[in-house]
């Protein structure tokens, strides 16, 4: 291991051998980080974090600190990250609570830009991009591939679909369908996400055919959910995958799913 001298790691965090960790890092007892990861100068692992393998941590990132919740009565919990993640300078993410398995879970292949906070219990999946001072409130969900431009934030128990796109300073208080776009205050949805589905794999003839089903549902000035209902016997996966989406937001609380599972 490469651990600088004013680095505080306490002898019971398991560190793999070629971990580096920089100036004035601290690391607490029971913290696991995988090979091949870089702990920057100023960052702070609490105990209860778990990293794997070439995790980068430039600077002043906060890793597994008490969750910002007046309930929570400081009882063992958990975050858990994936491999191959860049968190950027003054990153904070937190750990979980009892109201969710007391974990916070974070995939493989995700950039979280500077400044941007991850809340209590939420699950993100991989290849996710956080640009700079994304809030993410507690209890969020989100999908592969999902981006949020700068200063947009996530109100507690919000989920995103995969591959949606959130626009730079929207405010986001409902459930956000995947391979769309929205923005706004609060946010709406305005378009396929096209792009984001291009690069992530999806083929031209799937991709259209969102299109032409994000124009029934959203275009049209017809029930939502009759759109959806009608949708979920499709034979396209993606097609199914969004009519689903779509009746559970509206099953749900607020516009929120997950909300309506709070006290469960």
């Amino acid at each position: 291991m490469n651990i600088h001298p004013s680095a505080v790691v306490d002898a019971a965090a398991e560190l793999a051998d070629d971990v580096v960790v920089g100036p004035l890092t601290v690391i607490e007892a029971g913290v696991k980080v995988g090979a091949g990861s870089k702990i920057g100068p100023g960052c702070y692992l609490a105990t209860g974090s778990t990293l794997g393998e070439r995790n980068l941590l430039t600077a002043s990132v906060t890793v597994g600190t008490p969750p910002q919740d007046l309930s929570y009565q400081g009882c063992e919990s958990q975050i858990v990250i994936g491999d191959d993640n860049v968190f950027r300078e003054f990153v904070s993410l937190h750990r979980g609570t009892p109201k969710e398995d007391n974990l916070t879970r974070i995939g493989d292949h995700n950039f979280i830009m500077v400044g941007s906070h991850v809340g209590h219990d939420c699950v993100l999946g991989s290849h996710i991009t956080l640009t700079n001072c994304v809030h993410i409130a507690g209890h969020c969900h989100l999908g592969d591939r999902v981006v949020m431009a700068g200063y947009a934030g996530l109100a507690q128990f919000t989920s995103v679909g995969r591959m949606a796109y959130i626009g730079a300073k929207s405010r986001v208080v409902q459930d956000v369908p995947p391979f769309v776009k929205i923005s706004g205050d609060p946010a709406e949805v305005r378009m396929v996400n096209e792009v984001g589905m291009q690069r992530g794999g999806i083929p031209r003839e799937e991709i259209d055919e969102v299109k032409h089903v994000y124009r029934a549902i959203f275009r049209t000035g017809r029930s939502v959910s009759e759109e959806a209902h009608a949708l979920i016997n499709d034979g396209s996966a993606m097609v199914r995958e969004l009519a689903e989406f779509l009746l559970r937001k509206e099953a749900g609380r607020f516009g929120r799913y997950r909300e309506s599972l709070r006290g469960h």
